[in-house]
């Protein structure tokens, strides 16, 4: 009598769930309201159910977006210069250096030139109080890979941050860039 039972049950559970999933044209039960069609709220618009009324929330404390690493020499330059370790560190092959070059000709070839020699020429550069240096001088060329990564990661001088400019993954390719350029101009 048990086995019986269990059969029905299973029976009645297959139909249940049967009537639920699609079947040719026929749309979906909405057996929950609001699960299929989630309310659309855009960041800035008015929600009269939030808090503030503001669609856009600010993150709860302490919390992360997924896949997020914190940049570990915030503020330390000195910390980066001497361990951060450049993974592609003498890797000059083209498919590293074309990454590089398209991070710098969007980023930093309108102030530091062409060829990373400083372009005084351009307007930008022209209105700044204290003009970029050339990335092929000696100056630079002494700095480590950490120190150029860092720089990159959170500016220095004039030079705003471009971490969200040039995403983490591709800033050691953007490194060995210029030190290609470096070696160009011996």
């Amino acid at each position: 009598m048990g086995s019986q039972k269990n059969i029905i049950l299973i029976a009645a559970a297959t139909l249940a769930l049967s009537a639920c999933g699609p079947k040719g044209n026929s749309p979906n039960i909405e057996l929950m309201q609001d699960m299929m069609v989630t309310p659309a709220i855009k960041a800035q618009s008015y929600d009269e159910t939030s808090p503030h009324q503001m669609g856009m929330r600010v993150p709860a404390e302490n919390t992360a977006p997924v896949g997020f690493v914190p940049y570990k020499f915030k503020g330390n330059v000195e910390g980066a210069s001497k361990d951060l370790q450049n993974p592609l560190a003498g890797k000059m092959e083209s498919d590293v250096l074309i990454v590089g070059q398209k991070y710098f000709e969007l980023q930093c070839m309108l102030c530091h030139g062409q060829k990373g020699e400083g372009n005084p020429d351009s307007n930008v550069v022209q209105k700044m109080a204290l003009k970029p240096p050339p990335l092929v001088s000696d100056k630079i060329k002494t700095w480590t890979d950490g120190h150029i990564y860092h720089v990159i990661t959170e500016g220095q001088g004039v030079m705003g941050p471009h971490a969200s400019h040039v995403p983490q993954a591709f800033r050691w390719q953007l490194v060995n860039y210029i030190r290609f350029l470096q070696k160009e101009t011996k």
